[in-house]
Formats: structure tokens, C-alpha cells, sequence
């Protein structure tokens, strides 16, 4: 059996631990390049003398090595002191140009990958947040975050560091050759017999790299998915007393990681050993060689240590160039995964797309069918429903009849497979998402908070609110009493996803975050849970008398909501247009 296919017998792991995320494509290197040159563009005039810097320190090197032949030359083997302050002189302004050059490459090529990394992450993250409901859905988020954070950067490391190191690496071995060449030809020719041996070896091992790196890269975002849920859900897994499992299933992960790591570390226990092998093969050779120019004086003690010099410095770029393909297929297993996110596409808008006219909040849904993709069922079909200006609306139906996917249609979260959804008239597909989001907010029936203050939460749909407008909203959704009692009131934080606050205290605060919003059209999901009848009655009382010149939609079970609505109408999974 091939070292290929004993590693990756060495990486299936066992059914329990597989992982929850399937491999990315495969890209070629020179493809993953052209996708990414263009954000480099605009950082060419500082690419360009980052260059002439990589340029400039090969240089110097071989300035102080042929100053060294001079200095065993001309003082050493005569035992001459008149050179020496010279030669001692030239080699100090040669360490301080070297200290000032090698200062202004780390500087420059840290700023060049930090403004590729600030740009790239930025425009990744903006990406995600554009991707439809429907991926976020089908996506593990855990997952997401890994490619947001560390395959971002595998990203930077592929386009900037990487690529830096070798062409910095190709530069010094340029100057280091022509020196070589210079000081003692048919010695430098003897000397490359084993670059052949440094290529085959980056070769040979190339392709196992690539394989254990794609392999690391998934076991990582399973991993993340597997602690994002587990957290995510602490007090469920404690609450059915599955603590055990759920570490037991991480640590099935986190071995999954460490079989990876250690076939990587295979990989390295056979390639740095070649490596070392050819260099030592080099050194003997040129020192074989170098004594029998000594003996016949076609090459001076200096020349020769000046030349051993130089050979010693070939071989680290030698053994970065040898090390820089297998590199980048080890960064480009976490570049696929940017890629295929970037690849996801993002819920934009149609070409021409214009905002949503002003209207009075008239809906109307069309012959509507949705089908989520692997659902194997059918959310809504054929479905037609029409809501005049300023009408309050139920829509009751069993589980699963499609109420809250009718909401994600009207604010484009998601689309619809057959039909047309209107807003006073107008197709919400045809007009910008901005502003049909600004004409019609949704209250989910998860109620979602952000880590942040009361008055912050509340004001999120409209940042430019003020204290007392924040307050009016809060009192319409029978909130304000109990965020008074709150510790600091409108300035106290909720903490992650609110879970300071009870389910109806959350419920109460995102219904007033929404009435806060200058929208047209008000979609309620479930807007009742977790009051009590009193509580429920008094919101719906509150929403009904305050909100007359919004149309408001409510989605729910609650027969106490039914009693303050114009019309309530049934859904069902049949083709149907909705009856009162």
C-alpha cells in the first residue's frame, strides 16, 4: 500500500465521528490566484517597492560575504591591519542598512496583509449576512464561523504572506547563484547537482499535504459546529441531563482533529529529513571540490569561505521554495471554503431594482407556492390572500401550514417558487430589499436579541430614536413597567441573546422594537408567547388601539388574539385561497 493511501486509510474515522461538514471543491492553485489577484490591485504601488526591499537584502547579504572574502584575504592571511578600519566600517554601515531594510519589508508587508485581511473579512462577513434565510438554514453555523475567522485567513496567508516568502526566497537565491557563479563557476555548477532532489521531494509530497490539510480544515468546522450547538444550547443538554453525551461527541470531534494533525506530522517526519539529507549532500560536495581549487589556486581561502557562506544561505531559501508548494496547498484547503462561500449566492436584488413607492400597506399574495430544497414537502401552494390598508389580520392554521414562511415572502427573506407577492400594488421581487424591509417588519416567534442595552435593542431598527420614542414604543407593548424595574432600566444590558430577560419580557421588547419602526405593514409571529391570558390581552388591546394606521398581520394559535382582530383566515397545505 502507497504512503497516499496509508494516510488516508489513517483519516476515515469511525461512524460516530464523521464529520458534519462535507469537503469544499478543489480549485487549482492558479485559479484560486486569478479569483483573488483583483482585490491586490489596488495595493500595486506598494507591492511594487515591497519588491525592490525583497530585492535589496539578498543584496546586501552578498556585499557583506564578499566583504568577508576581502577581510580573510587582505587582513587575515597576511596579517595586515592597514584594511581592517575600512573593512571594519563598511561592514557596520552594511549591518545598519541591512537593520533599516529588513525593518521596512516586515513593516510594509505586515501592513499590505492586514489591509488585504481588514478588506477581505469585511466583504466576506457583509456576503453572509446577504446570503438568503434558506442558506443560513442549511448551513452549520459553528462552521461559518471557522470560515469567517481562521479560512479567511488561510486566504491572506495564500495571497500576501506566502507568496511574499517566495518571491523574497527566489530573489535571495537569484543574488546568492549569480555570487555563487562570480566567485568560482564549475564549483556553483557542482553544487546544484541536488536541487533536483529538493524538487522532487516538494513534489512528492505536495499532494498528501493538500489532502491532510482539506481533512484538518473540515474536522475544524465540525468541531466548531458541534461546540456552537452545544453551547448554544446549554441549559436543553443540561435540563435532559445529556452533558456526557454531548462531550462525549465533542471529543469525538476533537479526536477526529488529532488523527489529522498527527498524519500531518507524518508528512513532516519523512519530508525534513530528505530536506536535511540533500543539503548535508551539498555541503560535502562543494567542501570536496573547494580543497582541490585550494590546492591548484584557482580559488583563495577567502573565496572559498566567502563561497561556503553563500551556499550556507542558499540552502534556506532553497528549502522554503522546496516547502512553498506543499504550503499552499496546505492554505488553499481553507481558500476553497472561502470560496465556496463567496460562491453561495447572496439574496441581492434584480438588475434595475428600485425602491418600494410610498403606499398605505395594502398586501396581496398570488397564487403563491414554496418548497423548501431537501424538505421533501411542500410549504405553501397555491396560495392567494388579500389585506386592505390598516386591516388586522389572522392567519391560523395547523402546524407546518406555511404561516411563517407567508412572513419571510413579504420581506423577501425568502422567494417564492410560483406567484407574486404585492405590496400596495407593487412586487416586493421587483423593488430593493432595503426598502421593502423598511415597509414591512416581521416579530419572529424566536425573539432575537442582541448583548446590549434595553434602549439599544429597541432602537436597533432606527438608531436615530429618541429616548422618548423608545419609551412610547415600550409603553404600546405593555414593556416600559417592567424595563423600569430593571436594575438600570433602558441602560440595562440583556446579555447574549437576552437571556436575562424571561420569554414574554423578550416577547413584549421585540413587538416594541418593531412599533418603533416607521413601517407600513406590521407581521406578528406568534406574538403571545409567554404572556399569560391578562398579559395577552392588554398587548393586543394596546397594538389594536395604537396602530390603526398600519396593516398588521397575525400569525398564531392564541384565541385571545382573535378577539381584538377584523378578520381572521385559515391556512392549510391545499391549494386554497384563504377564507375568512
Amino acid at each position: 500500500m502507497s504512503l497516499r493511501h496509508r494516510l488516508a486509510a489513517s483519516l476515515r474515522a469511525a461512524p460516530e465521528q464523521s464529520a458534519l461538514v462535507d469537503v469544499a471543491a478543489p480549485l487549482r492553485l492558479v485559479e484560486i490566484g486569478r479569483r483573488f489577484w483583483p482585490r491586490l490591485r489596488p495595493l500595486r504601488g506598494w507591492l511594487a517597492l515591497g519588491v525592490l526591499l525583497l530585492m535589496a537584502a539578498p543584496a546586501i547579504a552578498v556585499a557583506e560575504a564578499l566583504l568577508y572574502q576581502r577581510l580573510v584575504d587582505d587582513v587575515l592571511v597576511p596579517a595586515a591591519f592597514g584594511p581592517l578600519l575600512a573593512l571594519a566600517l563598511l561592514y557596520i554601515g552594511l549591518n545598519l542598512l541591512s537593520g533599516v531594510v529588513s525593518g521596512a519589508d516586515d513593516y510594509l508587508s505586515t501592513w499590505v496583509s492586514q489591509r488585504f485581511l481588514v478588506d477581505l473579512r469585511r466583504d466576506v462577513f457583509s456576503h453572509v449576512l446577504a446570503l438568503p434565510s434558506a442558506v443560513h438554514d442549511r448551513r452549520r453555523l459553528g462552521d461559518t464561523l471557522t470560515r469567517l475567522t481562521s479560512d479567511v485567513s488561510a486566504v491572506e496567508r495564500f495571497m500576501v504572506s506566502q507568496l511574499s516568502v517566495g518571491l523574497g526566497s527566489l530573489l535571495r537565491l537569484v543574488f546568492f547563484v549569480g555570487a555563487l557563479l562570480w566567485l568560482e563557476w564549475q564549483l556553483a555548477l557542482a553544487s546544484f547537482v541536488v536541487a533536483p532532489l529538493f524538487w522532487w521531494v516538494s513534489t512528492r509530497f505536495a499532494r498528501l499535504t493538500r489532502d491532510v490539510s482539506r481533512e484538518r480544515r473540515r474536522r475544524g468546522g465540525s468541531l466548531g459546529s458541534v461546540t456552537e450547538e452545544a453551547l448554544a444550547n446549554a441549559s436543553l443538554v443540561q435540563s435532559y441531563g445529556r452533558e456526557d453525551r454531548a462531550v462525549a461527541t465533542y471529543d469525538g470531534h476533537n479526536r477526529a482533529i488529532a488523527g489529522a494533525e498527527l498524519a500531518a506530522s507524518r508528512i513532516r517526519a519523512i519530508f525534513l529529513p530528505l530536506v536535511d539529507l540533500a543539503e548535508l549532500v551539498g555541503v560535502l560536495v562543494v567542501v570536496g571540490l573547494g580543497v582541490l581549487a585550494l590546492s591548484t589556486d584557482r580559488l583563495t581561502l577567502g573565496g572559498l569561505l566567502a563561497f561556503l557562506a553563500l551556499l550556507m544561505q542558499c540552502f534556506g531559501p532553497v528549502r522554503t521554495l522546496a516547502d512553498l508548494i506543499p504550503s499552499l496547498y496546505s492554505t488553499s484547503a481553507g481558500v476553497e471554503r472561502v470560496v465556496e462561500l463567496l460562491d453561495e449566492p447572496a439574496g441581492g436584488d434584480l438588475p434595475g431594482a428600485t425602491p418600494l413607492p410610498a403606499g398605505r400597506g395594502a398586501v396581496s399574495v398570488h397564487g403563491v407556492s414554496v418548497t423548501y430544497p431537501g424538505a421533501g414537502r411542500v410549504a405553501l401552494r397555491e396560495v392567494s390572500l388579500d389585506i386592505a390598508p390598516g386591516e388586522v389580520v389572522a392567519l391560523v392554521g395547523p402546524s407546518g401550514s406555511g404561516k411563517t414562511t407567508l412572513g419571510r415572502l413579504l420581506t423577501r427573506q425568502l422567494v417564492a417558487d410560483a406567484g407574486v407577492v404585492l405590496v400596495d400594488g407593487h412586487d416586493v421581487a421587483a423593488h430593493t430589499a432595503a426598502s421593502v424591509r423598511d415597509a414591512v417588519t416581521v416579530v419572529h416567534q424566536e425573539q432575537l436579541m442582541m448583548d446590549a442595552s434595553v434602549h439599544d435593542n429597541l432602537a436597533l431598527g432606527r438608531p436615530d430614536a429618541t429616548r422618548a420614542e423608545v419609551r412610547a414604543a415600550a409603553r404600546a407593548a405593555d414593556a416600559h413597567d417592567f424595563v423600569e424595574r430593571l436594575p438600570r432600566g433602558y441602560d440595562t444590558r440583556v446579555g447574549q441573546r437576552g437571556r436575562s430577560l424571561s420569554g414574554g419580557q423578550r416577547q413584549r421588547l421585540a413587538i416594541a422594537r418593531a412599533l418603533l419602526r416607521p413601517s407600513r405593514v406590521l407581521v406578528l409571529d406568534e406574538p403571545t408567547t409567554g404572556l399569560d391570558e391578562a398579559a395577552s390581552r392588554r398587548l393586543m388591546a394596546a397594538l389594536v388601539a395604537g396602530e390603526r394606521d398600519r396593516t398588521i398581520l397575525v400569525l398564531t394559535h392564541d384565541p385571545v388574539v382573535l378577539e381584538h382582530v377584523d378578520r381572521v383566515v385559515t391556512l392549510d397545505r391545499a391549494p386554497v385561497e384563504v377564507a375568512s
